[in-house]
């Protein structure tokens, strides 16, 4: 048995703090890290930097968004030299998308400074404390993207669709829950 909507209604209040803070503060810390980049364009970049290799219409699956959304943002990246496109060799039509070398550096150094940041607005914290919250997110938003995926789409987790890194499994964390395998 799940908790109970009450419960549920008490998390509401810091996640609407959270969405209300995450685009800010990516904003300032983009203009902070003097990157030109877009915030959307960013976490497009980051999705092809973790996830690997994608179709423009799987990152549009992943992230909620209709496929002129990805095109506009694919053609920011591609523009600045941070990902390249190439033919898909299993449908010659569709293309392929991943970042080159310049758009991995470029996400690693936007990544480094949003650490730092994190760290230090999160210097009352632990490192086991920061980790326990990161493993509680992971988890959470594994269980809230099987909720709203289509069935379908729920059935490719873990193969080629881009909603999340493919991880070793020896290098999975134990899950909190009756996740196992989904990370």
């Amino acid at each position: 048995m799940g908790p109970t909507p009450e419960t549920c209604s008490e998390l509401l209040r810091p996640l609407r703090a959270l969405m209300g803070l995450k685009q800010t503060a990516v904003q300032i810390l983009n203009q902070q890290a003097r990157t030109d980049l877009p915030y959307a364009a960013s976490g497009l970049l980051g999705e092809l930097v973790h996830c690997g290799e994608s179709r423009a219409s799987e990152l549009a699956a992943h992230r909620f968004v209709d496929a002129s959304v990805v095109s506009r943002q694919v053609s920011q990246l591609e523009s600045a030299g941070l990902i390249t496109r190439r033919a898909d060799p299993q449908d010659r039509r569709v293309s392929l998308l991943r970042a080159t070398e310049e758009g991995e550096q470029a996400l690693a150094r936007i990544e480094r400074h949003r650490a730092e940041w994190l760290s230090h607005a999160l210097s009352d914290w632990d490192d086991s404390r920061v980790r326990d919250l990161a493993e509680l997110l992971d988890t959470a938003a594994a269980d809230l993207r099987r909720a709203v995926l289509p069935e379908h789409l729920a059935a490719h987790e873990g193969t080629s669709h881009p909603a999340q890194p493919q991880v070793p499994a020896d290098d999975r964390r134990p899950a909190a829950s009756s996740q196992e395998g989904t990370r």
